[in-house]
């Protein structure tokens, strides 16, 4: 054989052999940001104020990676599921699929995956043909949600629903075409959540309501790297009425300030098991596990001070309505504004121990160590002292005025075009006027 032929035999066979090489190798490169990428998301899932990620398996070969765990929403008793994922390794895009396995006390049927993750951004859908309530009678139709996240840092998500419908013995409750986005950003910390439901459709007690028009968008940003979160939204109905009658419409404007979400969170996660333990021992007069009901009061405690020594607000500015009742003759806008503040600057942690502890369990350390402790009362005031609240509202029509009960009718003005109320460092004042 002459050895140009040989040379290029060994010249081609050199560039199948390097082909097939890089090929490998390049696989073995995607497998590895793959399986690093797999663990960082459940990682961050964990980390989150909401939702938990655990017994994370993640299993890589050459071609491609499995992986599975569960995922969850934190102080939601079954709210969980199990995540089965398998990660095709392109060199360009490594299409990912799976499931997602609801768990079967809570809800039934799974959630398909299907997703395209390139080196920026991963894209795809979640699709679900229905997902039934297990401990009640109520079923989600024809879910897809689209997901985009684009360079780790921008997530978009958008999901619909054909409708949701809810059967008990007596009644029936069905939304029509939900429709929920969330667009967040962690460098700036923003996130811009959006729902709208065209139409709300329920029968209670023989009378058929309707709510037409549903919108609710708010935006929320952290201050600085801290837990504290400003947001603001708005809420909108465009009609609602029974039995085919309109009965008005309702708009509202919240702005909230200073919010520790993580403190409230795990606020939450303490204080509903606590009011389950006290709403069993009113029902049934049998004490639950006293150490669990006192650990539960001390975590709620603590975790309700961190929230107030943010010193948290909530305005309402303002609430807007139009309500028409023809068959009391009433049509007119009421409108209402509200502005909620407290002072946590300095705030006692005693204090709070004082006002919201229950005298039938053993003291707390924090209160055991005192040697001038407040009070319940002398506490209660302390903390009253520290809220602020202004309410201003329309004045109702004469129809309305005559069906409100006494005492409150007698602090109304029907004189004024609105009435307002404000409590101010432990001063209450109607229209102007100090009552306590």
């Amino acid at each position: 054989m002459p050895a140009t032929s040989k040379t290029l035999i060994l010249t081609a066979a050199g560039v199948v052999v390097l082909g097939a090489g890089g090929y490998i190798g390049a696989q073995a490169v995607v497998g590895n940001e793959v399986e690093k990428a797999l663990a960082q998301t459940f990682a961050q899932l964990d980390d989150s104020v909401s939702w938990y990620a655990s017994d994370v398996t993640i299993d890589k070969s050459l071609f491609n990676t499995t992986a599975t765990a569960t995922i969850g929403m934190e102080g939601v008793e079954n709210a969980n599921a199990q995540v089965n994922l398998l990660v095709d390794h392109g060199i360009i895009n490594s299409p990912i699929t799976g499931t997602i396995h609801p768990n079967e006390q809570f809800l039934s049927g799974d959630i398909d995956v299907d997703l395209v993750a390139t080196r920026s951004a991963v894209t795809g859908q979640l699709t679900a043909g229905s997902l039934s309530g297990v401990e009640f009678d109520g079923t989600l139709h024809d879910l897809v949600v689209d997901l985009d996240l684009e360079d780790e840092d921008v997530w978009k998500v958008d999901g619909q629903a054909r409708e949701i419908v809810v059967n008990d013995e007596n009644d029936s409750f069905r939304i029509v075409s939900p429709r929920f986005e969330n667009s967040s950003q962690e460098a700036s910390s923003l996130i811009h959540q959006r729902l709208e439901i065209p139409k709300i459709e329920f029968l209670a007690e023989g009378v058929n309501v309707y709510i037409d028009g549903i919108e609710l968008e708010a935006e929320s940003e952290s201050v600085g790297d801290s837990q504290i979160v400003n947001s603001g939204g708005r809420f909108k109905i465009a009609d609602i009425g029974a039995d085919g009658t309109s009965m008005g419409s309702l708009s509202l404007d919240i702005d909230a300030k200073n919010w520790d979400m993580s403190a409230f969170q795990a606020l939450q996660e303490a204080y509903t098991p606590l009011e389950v333990m006290r709403a069993e021992y009113e029902e049934t007069g049998v004490r639950g596990d006293e150490q669990e009901e006192r650990e539960l009061l001390i975590q709620s405690i603590e975790r309700g001070y961190d929230v107030l020594i943010a010193s948290p607000s909530m305005a309402f500015q303002p609430l807007e309505a139009h309500v028409t009742l023809p068959m009391l003759g009433i049509d007119f806008n009421p409108r209402i504004t509200a502005d909620i503040r407290f002072d946590g600057e300095e705030l006692s942690k005693e204090a709070l121990y004082s006002a919201l502890w229950d005298n039938r369990l053993p003291l707390p350390e924090q209160l055991q160590a005192s040697q001038d402790r407040m009070s319940t009362p002398e506490a209660q005031e302390y903390l009253q002292n520290r809220l602020s609240l202004d309410i201003g509202v329309t004045t109702p029509p004469q129809m309305v005025l005559s069906l409100i009960p006494m005492p409150y009718a007698l602090l109304i003005d029907p004189d004024f075009e609105e009435q307002t109320l404000t409590w101010q460092d432990g001063v209450l004042t109607v229209n102007g006027e100090e009552v306590m």
